[in-house]
């Protein structure tokens, strides 16, 4: 989507990324709609220039009686709002690259690749810049009543394209402009790791994309590796395997049976044996139980999890695969390998609900593994519509792509401010957002490269600034999770509310910001669970504290009966 088109869906997918509830209000619903809401933030995602003067009234209403933040675009001089904010866009637009953060809390500045650009602003005296481009102000701060009102001189979802320093100015605004207590979810240099295609047939049949599976030894060398750092990695695993019946090409075994050869077949990925006999690797062993049991003794040395990378990996109109001349050709024209994109949409839609790709391989994960996925990963990033609303409808709470979409209420909502670029691309400005970055790859480079090709590349994420390494089922449980720190007569609470969170795997750590000083311990609520923590105090005056397993562990899910909790 163009900037213009997605301002309410980043600010929103943002703020979730913080750890803090959010709801959506049209303008046309009138101000009853959100004035009701008990919001500390209310932010302007449209043109300012198409409120209405009952709007800004009832915003200025709002500012007066409660401590409130207030965040638009500017708007054009002499309307309603420009009078409210002390601020409106005026003159040629600015551009520049640095970017420098004088508002509350410690100062910071950002350079860009690429430069930022937004109409120059035209302040009131009482107006007072929070940052600057090129020294020249691109975020102001007016005092309106008991709160404040935020204009900003940059449209947010072009500054986020523009450079992940775009993402980084907005969270700095929205923690540290927010009026005290406040806590949010810490991703600061967080790498989520992700590993595709464990568990798939299309590495036999496709022939530019054909090697052996990971043996044992590998995926013990993985673990060390991840151990080493402390680090976790989400498998991408498909549990399906396809069966061309080809007994020329290669013999198969299940559970080290031989097998009668049934075209089209498929098979528990975990139970596979393939040996190439004709194909085109001779001699080559594929073997999935290996790597079934490789992976099962990463998870459990807490090291990894699997996630949904589809059912088989392969298009669902297996017949017309074996009929194809081209059946080895991974060509985007005939999308033999991808599962659900466009030229599959014809054949999911004439399939009963129950052999739904996705239905079936929620089956195996639950036999296999004896988990609920966390995340859907689609097959050479293919998809439509349908299948992402099939994704909600059973309960997934991620969908890994380039961006990431995030589970909120009904649907699922895309954060294009969490990009995924491949492990061989680390770079330190990855990390200038503050939110977490997405490394991934293929268990092709392992298998023809070596385990050494993911050490090489994890040791570069770390020169880059990387400090912390976890999978996705830590990021959903930490998303899923609401925020508010309560100071009562001095006293802080830290209540945690977990209506869409799996369980925690590891503590997750939170940002917060009290009244003056960081106490050395406050008390974390979560559901009926409560437990007195430790704070960490660092030298920004923000306080760290790691939100303990067993107070997150309470993990309800309905949208999947029969499944076991992780």
């Amino acid at each position: 989507m163009q900037p213009h088109g997605r301002e309410a869906l980043d600010w929103l997918t943002l703020v979730r990324l913080l750890g803090w509830d959010v709801g959506v209000a049209s303008p046309s619903d009138g101000p009853d709609a959100w004035l009701r809401r008990r919001g500390r933030v209310i932010i302007v995602a449209c043109d300012p220039d198409t409120l209405s003067e009952t709007t800004i009234d009832a915003l200025a209403c709002r500012l007066a009686e409660q401590p409130v933040l207030v965040v638009s675009r500017a708007a054009r001089g002499g309307t309603a709002l420009a009078a409210l904010a002390g601020a409106w866009r005026g003159g040629e637009a600015g551009t520049g690259r640095s970017i420098e953060w004088h508002g509350p809390g410690p100062p910071c500045a950002w350079r860009s690749v690429e430069p930022f650009g937004g109409p120059r602003l035209l302040l009131q005296r009482d107006v007072r810049p929070w940052a600057t481009l090129e020294g020249d102000p691109v975020v102001c701060a007016r005092p309106v009543g008991r709160g404040t009102v935020v204009t900003l001189g940059v449209h947010p979802s072009e500054a986020r394209d523009t450079d992940p320093a775009g993402t980084a100015l907005m969270k700095t605004l929205l923690t540290w402009g927010v009026p005290p207590p406040a806590a949010w979810l810490d991703f600061d240099r967080t790498l989520v790791l992700r590993m595709d295609d464990p568990g798939g047939a299309q590495n036999v049949y496709s022939r530019s994309w054909c090697y052996p599976k990971l043996t044992r030894d590998a995926w013990a060398a993985i673990g060390r590796d991840l151990a080493a750092r402390h680090g976790r990695i989400s498998l991408a695993y498909i549990p399906g395997w396809v069966d061309d019946g080809d007994e020329s090409r290669g013999r198969l075994t299940l559970e080290g049976n031989a097998v009668a050869r049934i075209p089209g077949a498929v098979y528990p990925s975990p139970l596979v044996r393939y040996d190439d006999v004709a194909g085109h690797a001779p001699g080559t062993v594929h073997d999935y139980r290996a790597e079934f049991q490789g992976i099962q003794a990463l998870r459990r040395a807490g090291l990894a999890d699997v996630e949904l990378h589809g059912f088989t990996h392969m298009h669902p109109d297996r017949d017309a695969w074996l009929r194809a001349a081209d059946r080895f050709d991974n060509r985007p024209e005939t999308a033999w390998y991808r599962e659900f994109g466009r030229a599959a949409a014809p054949t999911l839609e004439r399939l009963p609900a129950s052999d739904d790709p996705l239905v079936r391989a929620l089956a195996l994960f639950r036999e296999y593994f004896g988990i609920v996925p966390t995340t859907l990963i689609l097959p050479g990033d293919q998809w439509t519509d349908a299948t992402i609303a099939r994704a909600l409808d059973l309960g997934l709470q991620l969908v890994g792509s380039y961006y990431l979409a995030i589970r909120h209420e009904d649907r699922f909502c895309w954060a294009q401010h969490v990009c995924a670029p491949y492990l061989n691309r680390p770079d330190a400005a990855w990390f200038s957002s503050g939110l977490p970055v997405v490394g991934y790859f293929h268990d092709y480079e392992p298998a023809v490269e070596g385990a050494g090709w993911m050490t090489r590349w994890l040791d570069r994420w770390q020169e880059a600034g990387a400090r912390r390494l976890i999978d996705f089922r830590e990021l959903a449980s930490a998303v899923g999770c609401r925020l508010t720190l309560h100071d009562t007569d001095g006293r802080l609470t830290l209540t945690v509310d977990r209506r869409d969170a799996p369980a925690a795997v590891r503590p997750i750590p939170v940002r917060m910001r009290p009244h003056g000083t960081v106490p050395a311990r406050l008390r974390v609520q979560a559901g009926d669970r409560s437990r007195e923590v430790e704070v960490a105090s660092l030298p920004d005056g923000t306080g760290l504290v790691s939100l303990p397993v067993e107070a997150m562990s309470e993990a309800v899910d309905a949208r999947l009966p029969g499944l076991r909790k992780s």
